[in-house]
């Protein structure tokens, strides 16, 4: 069995104006077991909605496929997945 790193989770937030109106953003980056990063993401304090590299769509974009998904506008996920690229860039 392979020992797990014992890295503690930070949570980034930050703003961004989508269509003219602030969104504030909660990120927390994760691995998986197979070691893909991951984002669990709130937008306004929403739920969590999961981001992660979208090989179709050559981004960061949400993964998962809950109800809540269909709240977010197109827009919105991309400015938020362009920002955590950026992060995780850096």
């Amino acid at each position: 069995m392979k020992a797990r790193k014992n890295n503690k989770a930070v949570t980034e937030t930050f703003e961004l104006m989508v269509d003219g109106k602030p969104v504030a953003v909660k990120a927390t980056l994760y691995e998986t077991h197979t070691t893909e990063a991951r984002y669990r993401v709130s937008v306004n304090n929403s739920p969590v909605y999961i981001f992660g590299w979208d090989a179709h769509r050559n981004r960061l974009s949400v993964i998962d496929s809950g109800s809540a998904v269909n709240n977010m506008t197109e827009r919105m996920e991309e400015a938020i997945g362009q920002q955590l690229y950026h992060k995780m860039a850096a």
